[in-house]
Formats: C-alpha cells, sequence, structure tokens
C-alpha cells in the first residue's frame, strides 16, 4: 500500500524517509518540540515533491504549486496565533481553489448533478459548527465561509467520484477526501472550540492527518496521469 507498484529504488528510498519525516514530526507534535516541527513540517511537503518528481513522467507544475501552498500554510500554522491563523487560512483558500481546478482537470469532470448533490452533506455539517462557534471577527467568519465551502466542494468531489466511477484511481481520490475532511474538522475543533486545551491534544492526529492527506492526494495524482496518458495513448493510436 504504501510504495508504487512499479517504484523505483529512488523512489522506495525516498517512501522511507517520508515515513520516518512523518514519525519525527508527530513526536515532534507530541512534545511540542518547536525546533523540530519547524524543521520536520516543511520536510514532509518537500518529500512528497520528490515522490512525485520521481515517480510522475508528466512532472506538471500545478502539483508543485499545490504543495508549496499546503506547505506554507503549515508553516503558519505553528505559531499558533490568531492573526497569523487568519494569514494561513487565506493562503490554503487559495490552494483548496487550485487544487480542486487541479483535481477536476484530471478526473474531466462532465456532469455536476452527483457532485452538487454529495456536496450537500458537508455544507450542512461545516455551517452547522460554524453557526455555533464563539468566532466573531467579521474577515474570520468570511474566511470560515470560504472554506467551508471548499471543503465541501473536496468532499463532494471525492464522494460523488467514487460512487460514480468506482475504480483504483477514484479510490485513492475518495480516501484523500475523506481524510481532508477529518483533518479540517480537527483543526476546525482544535482552533474554534477547544482552543483552552493543550495543543499536544490534537496537534499529533492532524499532522498525522495532514501528512496522509498529502501522500494520498500524491497517489491519486500519479494513478490519475497514469489512466490519463493510456487513454491519450489509445487515442492516438
Amino acid at each position: 500500500m504504501f510504495t508504487l507498484k512499479h517504484e523505483n529504488s529512488y523512489g522506495r528510498l525516498f517512501s522511507i524517509l517520508f515515513f520516518a519525516c512523518i514519525a519525527i514530526e508527530v513526536t515532534a507534535e507530541m512534545f511540542s518540540s518547536k525546533l523540530l516541527i519547524y524543521i520536520f513540517k516543511p520536510l514532509i511537503s518537500i518529500g512528497i515533491m520528490v515522490l512525485y518528481w520521481n515517480a510522475s513522467k508528466v512532472k506538471t507544475p500545478l502539483f508543485f504549486a499545490t504543495i508549496l501552498l499546503s506547505m506554507i500554510t503549515n508553516i503558519l500554522f505553528i505559531p499558533n496565533t490568531y492573526e497569523l491563523l487568519i494569514i494561513a487560512l487565506l493562503v490554503f483558500m487559495i490552494h483548496r481553489i487550485l487544487l480542486i481546478y487541479y483535481v477536476i482537470q484530471l478526473i474531466k469532470l462532465e456532469d455536476y448533478v452527483p457532485l452538487l448533490i454529495a456536496i450537500v452533506p458537508f455544507l450542512f455539517v461545516f455551517f452547522y459548527l460554524l453557526s455555533i462557534s464563539s468566532d466573531s471577527s467579521a474577515s474570520g467568519y468570511f474566511v470560515l465561509i470560504i472554506q467551508n465551502i471548499l471543503i465541501s466542494i473536496v468532499g463532494g468531489l471525492a464522494l460523488s467520484e467514487y460512487v460514480m466511477n468506482y475504480n483504483k484511481m477514484n479510490t485513492w481520490l475518495f480516501i484523500f477526501g475523506l481524510l481532508s475532511v477529518m483533518q479540517y474538522f480537527i483543526v476546525f475543533i482544535e482552533k474554534y472550540y477547544l482552543m483552552s486545551l493543550a495543543p499536544t491534544a490534537f496537534r499529533p492526529l492532524a499532522m498525522l492527518l495532514n501528512a496522509s492527506v498529502l501522500y494520498s492526494f500524491y497517489r491519486f495524482i500519479i494513478n490519475a496521469e497514469n489512466v490519463n496518458n493510456k487513454i491519450s495513448a489509445l487515442d492516438n493510436d
């Protein structure tokens, strides 16, 4: 599961180093080691970019831009201040928009009705949580509305594609979408309901989910590229 079927020796080495970085980063979050967090949190994103560069035949700039924005967001989350949280959410908003565009391009979405139906339960849950949150800042409220819509689209894309077009590619998309929703839910609860608790209560779990999101996204992209390459090859025959 953790390595690609046709991964070369470099890919297997990079995978081992990637999962080692995850283990160190999660441990650093448990013990609130800021130095290790500042070092290994960006390394996880860099590791995913290295894995993609090694495995992909396409090497699209969109992938690197998407992961880079995610890395910037994660770095801005480290200090755990309200001001940087808002900036991080703005950067993450751009990341989500780019990611959604990227996914839609790869899956070649044509029928939007299943997507619109699948979005509804996610919108209901996250807007309910927002309605009972204690955040009274107008700017923060607006950013969270956009974030709720974007994560609902991510969840809706993953769910609708998995149900309507079941295959290996969409299985990875579903795993990515499910983990993304779980990660957003954990971060939302921590930042807006349980800020009085020690960060060690949720941050290791959030970091583990974040790394899992990145890895499942990478696996989806590689599978999607392979499928699209095969389709293009057949069309050219």
